[in-house]
């Protein structure tokens, strides 16, 4: 992963750099300067917890009588702040509300931080890295903020004010209360579900 900068440039000016970006470009914008973040091509490992926590996150919201909003992966582009303006890429993002049931188009972005943001950690990712984007997330108001480390299988849940809960692959992560009745075996985040295979 490397990090470069330019003058600071406007959200129309980043949009247009970012689509522009070759295809293992990723570009944020931080405090009105780009950084630009240059991505491997992610592992059959991080992609499945990836495509594993996505897919609980999203059977959980599913199942809510009341709770409406939307599960998105992939980088999703986020502002975490207003001034000096932050646009994030986020693995997972969950964002609760009605406002949030449809993507936004206009423009193409959360102009909010979610509930919930999910960090799966690739080999390229520095310590420093995860930090800073910890500590901007934290600072935005992102009531959850977790890192999900597949080599060792543990994910660690940030709330802002509060001491860091380490849950490893023999232990039950819950959510609470922000997401209210999420609760499930570690492991599940890391492989799939055993299935019997029937005659």
């Amino acid at each position: 992963m490397s990090i470069a900068t330019t003058n600071r440039v406007t959200l129309e000016e980043f949009l247009r750099l970012e689509a522009e970006a070759p295809e293992n470009v990723t570009l944020e914008l931080i405090d009105g300067e780009i950084v630009e973040k240059r991505m491997s091509t992610r592992s059959p490992k991080h992609s499945l917890c990836l495509s594993l926590i996505s897919h609980r996150l999203l059977s959980w919201l599913e199942s809510q009588d009341v709770l409406v909003g939307s599960v998105n992966t992939g980088e999703v582009r986020c502002r975490i702040q207003d001034s000096p303006e932050r646009i994030v890429g986020i693995d997972i993002g969950v964002w609760l509300g009605q406002e949030f049931v449809t993507p936004p188009s206009d423009p193409p972005l959360y102009e909010v931080p979610p509930t919930l943001a999910v960090e799966v950690l690739s080999p390229s990712d520095t310590i420093e890295y995860v930090d800073e984007k910890l500590i901007q997330y934290l600072a935005a108001g992102v009531a959850q903020v977790w890192i999900v480390d597949p080599e060792i299988q543990t994910v660690t849940i940030h709330r802002p004010n509060d001491d860091p809960q380490v849950y490893s692959s023999r232990q039950t992560l819950t959510a609470e209360p922000e997401l209210a009745g999420f609760s499930i075996a570690v492991s599940q985040l890391f492989r799939p579900a055993s299935k019997v295979k029937r005659e």
